[in-house]
């Protein structure tokens, strides 16, 4: 499978690249976009994972199972953002 090892490398790498800049950003958008990297080379990790033990799900699983997560995350992080914006007056982590 062309996803197995390729997907689990490329997912760790993302991984870092989202952890990095989660730690290193001041501004909560850019702390947000990071969270969403995380989130979806995680996805991905999952995904490869279980494809090098041989459990390849359908495609339409997968879709349904991204979008949801997406879509959750979105929400969640677009009320925090407009919360914090809210009571600080200002998009600048502290």
């Amino acid at each position: 499978m062309i996803l197995g090892e390729f997907g689990v490398s490329l997912s760790i790498t993302l991984i870092g690249i989202g952890i990095y800049g989660l730690i290193n950003s001041r501004n909560i958008i850019r702390i947000l976009l990071s969270s969403e990297i995380i989130l979806n080379s995680t996805i991905l990790l999952v995904f490869s994972i279980s494809s090098l033990f041989g459990k390849v799900y359908s495609p339409i699983i997968f879709s349904i199972f991204a979008i949801s997560m997406a879509l959750i995350e979105v929400v969640v992080a677009f009320a925090s953002i407009i919360l914090y914006y809210r009571n600080k007056g200002s998009l600048e982590v502290d």
